[in-house]
């Protein structure tokens, strides 16, 4: 069982955890993060969703849910272990924008770091392949409708401030 904290439109903390699966009251908030690892070529990890979950077989960067008592920053750190075996320490993930949709909060995260997808552990529950891919591609991939779209609209509004960083 996942519980996350909440929060209220303006992210200031509730005081009061939330089971995840269960439904949001009006004025509840989560907080979630999505890690973008980009190589030394400029290129991005990307991951393949498992075809049972929501918008399965389709291509996203790292992300989850942030735990009660987490900050998105160890989510960060956690998430990207859990599902590719790669690790990193907070201080390497810079902030590339909070993205506020529905009910919930994404802190969007750049980490800069050249992985081999042979040395990759993917979790099979979550994730069943990997791969890099350069702008031109993962525009290619939204256009085609494999990308998760609302990743793909992320990618579409952050790509450049992700680079500048």
């Amino acid at each position: 069982m996942e519980y996350w904290d909440l929060y209220d439109a303006e992210r200031k903390p509730l005081g009061r955890t939330h089971l995840r699966g269960e439904k949001f009251e009006e004025g509840e908030y989560y907080v979630s993060c999505e890690i973008w690892v980009m190589n030394s070529k400029g290129e991005f990890l990307t991951t393949q969703r498992h075809p049972a979950k929501k918008a399965g077989n389709q291509w996203e960067f790292v992300g989850g849910g942030t735990l009660a008592g987490e900050t998105t920053t160890a989510s960060s750190v956690r998430e990207l272990f859990e599902e590719t075996g790669i690790v990193a320490a907070e201080s390497e993930l810079k902030l590339i924008a909070t993205y506020a949709h529905k009910n919930y909060f994404l802190d969007v995260y750049l980490l800069k770091k050249d992985v081999a997808i042979d040395d990759l552990v993917l979790c099979p529950e979550e994730t069943v392949a990997a791969k890099w891919v350069g702008d031109e591609e993962i525009r290619r991939m939204i256009e085609a409708g494999e990308f998760v779209y609302s990743v793909g609209q992320r990618y579409g509004m952050y790509e450049k401030l992700a680079r500048e960083l």
